[in-house]
């Protein structure tokens, strides 16, 4: 594929947005599915634990199936969509949207997840608010990297990035709230709504603490740091595990994140690998001080903050290399948001190696 994302506008009825989505990426969804499978049930075997087999992630997607169709029967109905039109049963698109969660079955071994968030508070009124992330992942997702901006008549218009099949992984809408995450791993991960869903949650949201109730006022298939920012500025750093959640806001200047739980009462829950928490604290501490080097960051500063490539394979921005024989994964895709200004940059990863596209909501 190009240096640049795809970009499809999408409306009318949940089922017509999904259908869609399906029609235009129905290839890369065909792909991305069987090899997502081969995927799970390959590292799983890697590492020595229970196999995740195809019957078993169906199993265990079956289990977000009831809760997620619940917290959302529209976003259900758009997945629906997605389904017929590209020809892949729903219940599989249900596993591919659960593709963070599932990798809590094997968390002790996974390592290749290592996204990056970073959170620059502006003045009261908003101006300078800023958040951004990396998005990393196996190398198998990179081509079915896109980004889609849905128009309503009774929601806020949004436009997120997200993996052909998938129903968002994070973005801004014209009400000015803004999402971007980090996958944690925490020890009570069961069934519950899945993360995609909750990100279009937020993204239908009008007012920031709706987008917060988004979050919070359900029960969560796993866990999740969910960064929010509104058209005022008001940015809240959500660590979330299945069941609980501690709020964190950059009251004192800029602030990262990245895939480890920095609250207290939340680190009992941890259950990433040991040996494979440095690298996330890593990129914590590098992004962190890379932020507070400068006087006033802007989208430019946190554009070549995500192209940083200190503790290389594995730092903020990760370049696909084989270590111990396995890859290691690449960040997919960068994202700028600017809530208050209602406007996003993305880019095809590795991060600085393809012109950013700046895209406005409304």
């Amino acid at each position: 594929m190009g240096s640049e994302l795809p970009i499809l506008e999408i409306s009318g009825s949940p089922e017509e947005r999904g259908r869609s989505h399906g029609e235009t990426f129905g290839g890369l969804i065909r792909e991305l599915v069987p090899a997502f499978f081969d995927d799970l049930e390959q590292t799983s075997k890697n590492h020595n634990v229970p196999v995740v087999t195809k019957d078993r992630a169906l199993e265990i997607a079956a289990t977000y199936r009831n809760p997620t169709q619940t917290y959302a029967p529209d976003l259900f109905e758009e997945l629906g969509g997605i389904s017929e039109a590209a020809g892949v049963p729903v219940d599989e698109l249900l596993v591919l949207n659960g593709f963070l969660e599932l990798h809590d079955y094997y968390s002790d071994a996974f390592v290749i997840s290592g996204c990056t968030s970073l959170m620059v508070p502006g003045s009261t009124s908003g101006e300078g608010a800023l958040i951004a992330q990396n998005y990393d992942l196996a190398s198998l997702f990179a081509d079915a990297t896109v980004v889609i901006k849905v128009k309503s008549d009774d929601q806020p218009d949004a436009l997120f990035y997200t993996s052909a099949g998938m129903l968002g992984c994070s973005g801004v809408n014209a009400a000015g709230i803004g999402v971007v995450i980090n996958n944690l791993v925490p020890s009570d991960s069961a069934g519950g709504v899945i993360y995609p869903f909750i990100i279009r949650k937020i993204l239908q949201s009008v007012r920031i603490g709706d987008a917060i109730d988004a979050v919070v006022a359900q029960r969560r298939a796993s866990g999740m740091n969910y960064v929010l920012c509104d058209e005022n500025g008001e940015i809240y750093d959500l660590e979330t595990t299945a069941t609980e959640y501690e709020v964190t806001c950059p009251f004192d200047g800029p602030m990262a994140h990245a895939n480890h739980y920095l609250a207290d009462r939340l680190k009992p829950y941890e259950r990433r690998q040991w040996d494979s928490r440095g690298q996330s604290l890593l990129r914590w501490g590098r992004a962190t001080r890379l932020l507070k080097s400068v006087a006033k960051p802007d989208a430019e500063t946190l554009r070549e903050i995500l192209s940083d490539r200190v503790n290389a394979p594995i730092g903020i921005c990760r370049h696909n290399e084989v270590i111990d024989g396995e890859g290691c994964g690449q960040t997919i895709a960068g994202i700028v948001l600017d809530p208050p200004g209602k406007r996003a940059w993305f880019t095809k990863g590795p991060t600085g190696q393809n012109e950013w596209q700046e895209l406005s909501v409304v």
